[in-house]
């Protein structure tokens, strides 16, 4: 038996994202060569006696191995490798590619087509196969500059492996793994070129998330995610991300059992500073409104030995064009929202069509508490008590929904809510019962400043994003200073847990 043909060594990797197959631009490189392209070619020594470009066989591999090795890859596997010499001749290279059919540019002349379709001599058929088949050859190569490519629907997306981790209103996320030779720069974004891609069910959603994203791009700040490339494909989009192998906050939270202590709480506070100053850029830097703060939508990335809380999935973000803190008469209506985390302003959008109350950048300042909030539950009481929290939440009020937000409607018009009745009772518990939440203590400053300031239901009552850094920065440098103030010892003292079963009777 002899060598394999060289189409049989092309050995094509599975794009499992978009089910299309492509031939890694390694691959390529190594073996079309001159010695395949003369096997494949017949060519002996001397003169080729249809290559009248110079007559001279060097010339031909020069100009095959260095400007068209797509295109004789895509000849080869139609097999018509014979053809090289007259596309050649017309100046066809791999520079023009990808080729496309006469329904794809319509609006083109007669004459533009002839640049762009330099056949001659190939019948209607064959000149469809070249077409179809050289998308194998044409995976783009993917950078991390947050850059947005256009890409072919034929084109494969350059994933060796894949596997769906989430499913959403927006889309789908997949983990996947970028081919080594379709990437530039990932290895330092990327552990073993993992990456999270967002595949979006609807073009509109991708066109809105994509356009937030190219804004703050440019804002490399370390408690954002920041996206690595968008791709445009015709009527889907995918943003791809770096992996985060921690999973999102609420996944922390529900698989973590470890008990507090005055390291863990010390992080607790850095990373709640972190996003805090995350969300002060975006309101300061870029008008920007996140829209949807909720653990779901925090990351946990691992930088080092550290893990970094990171703010993702822009979704329903808004760029504010107005400086205000309002945009007047311009209501927003966002319909994918996270109940648990939505602020009461919700209620009365579009309630009073002469007095609109738009929404503000301050609506995250709510969300943050409600996350602030679950965190600290977490941090003293563990996974269970986050699950109490939830499940009580229908408790003693008309809703039964766990995943109802943390405040009451008393009236829609004159557009009255309240406080939902198990914040001030959780926080009271910890404040009253759990001695690391008792005094000058970091956690019960904390406590205050979601209780008082944070979860506020008049929206002008709501500290900026700033302010709220301030404060924590504060916290943070007395407990630097006194551990006792960070988590004061309880001295062999028994904590009660959060009963909320005691909060339905209470409520009752």
């Amino acid at each position: 038996m002899g060598d394999p043909s060289l189409s049989e060594q092309f050995k094509l990797c599975g794009s499992p994202i978009d089910d299309k197959k492509f031939l890694p631009l390694d691959a390529l490189e190594r073996l079309v060569n001159k010695k395949t392209v003369k096997t494949e070619l017949g060519i002996k020594e001397g003169v080729i006696a249809n290559w009248t470009k110079c007559g001279k066989s060097a010339e031909l591999l020069n100009t095959v191995t260095k400007q068209a090795k797509r295109v004789f890859a895509t000849l080869v596997l139609i097999d018509k490798a014979d053809a090289i010499y007259g596309l050649l001749e017309e100046g066809l290279t791999d520079e023009h590619l990808p080729l496309v059919r006469d329904q794809d540019y319509p609006h083109l002349s007669s004459r533009d087509r002839e640049t762009i379709f330099p056949f001659a001599g190939f019948r209607h058929a064959s000149l469809m196969n070249f077409i179809h088949t050289q998308w194998l050859f044409l995976a783009p190569v993917l950078n991390t500059t947050g850059q947005l490519i256009k890409v072919n629907r034929e084109c494969a997306l350059p994933f060796t492996e894949s596997d769906i981790i989430g499913n959403g209103a927006a889309g789908v996320v997949h983990w996947a793994k970028i081919h080594k030779a379709h990437q530039q720069r990932f290895e330092a974004e990327a552990v073993d070129l993992k990456v999270a891609v967002k595949q979006f069910l609807h073009k509109d959603d991708f066109d809105k998330e994509n356009a937030i994203l190219q804004q703050i791009k440019s804002l490399d700040h370390p408690h954002i995610i920041r996206h690595l490339v968008s791709i445009d494909k015709g009527d889907k989009g995918y943003i791809i991300f770096p992996w985060a192998a921690e999973g999102n906050l609420q996944e922390f939270w529900e698989a973590s059992e470890q008990k507090a202590s005055q390291k863990l709480v010390f992080w607790s506070l850095q990373q709640m500073l972190g996003l805090t100053t995350a969300v002060h850029k975006l309101h300061e830097q870029f008008n920007c409104r996140h829209g949807d703060l909720k653990p779901g939508n925090i990351l946990c990335v691992q930088k080092g030995e550290e893990l970094v809380l990171k703010i993702a999935d822009f979704g329903v973000s808004r760029i504010h064009h107005a400086q205000t803190t309002y945009r007047k008469g311009q209501l927003t209506m966002s319909v994918l929202l996270t109940p648990s985390y939505q602020g009461p302003e919700v209620e009365f959008e579009g309630v009073d069509k002469n007095d609109p109350l738009p929404r503000s950048r301050k609506y995250d300042i709510w969300s943050l508490g409600c996350v602030f909030l679950e965190f600290t539950i977490w941090l003293l009481h563990g996974p269970e008590a986050i699950k109490g929290f939830t499940n009580a939440r229908g408790n003693g009020v008309s809703s039964t929904n766990p995943s109802s937000p943390l405040y009451t409607v008393t009236s829609r018009s004159p557009k009255l809510a309240q406080v939902h009745k198990l914040v001030s009772w959780t926080i009271g518990e910890l404040e009253h019962k759990d001695p690391r939440c008792e005094g000058e203590t970091a956690l019960a400053t904390l406590l205050s400043l979601i209780k008082k300031q944070m979860l506020q239901i008049k929206v002008d009552l709501r500290p900026k994003a700033t302010e709220i850094c301030t404060q924590l920065r504060m916290i943070i440098q007395n407990a630097e200073t006194r551990a006792s103030y960070l988590l004061p010892p309880c001295d062999g003292e028994i904590v009660p847990l959060l009963d909320f079963k005691e909060f339905h009777l209470d409520a009752n």
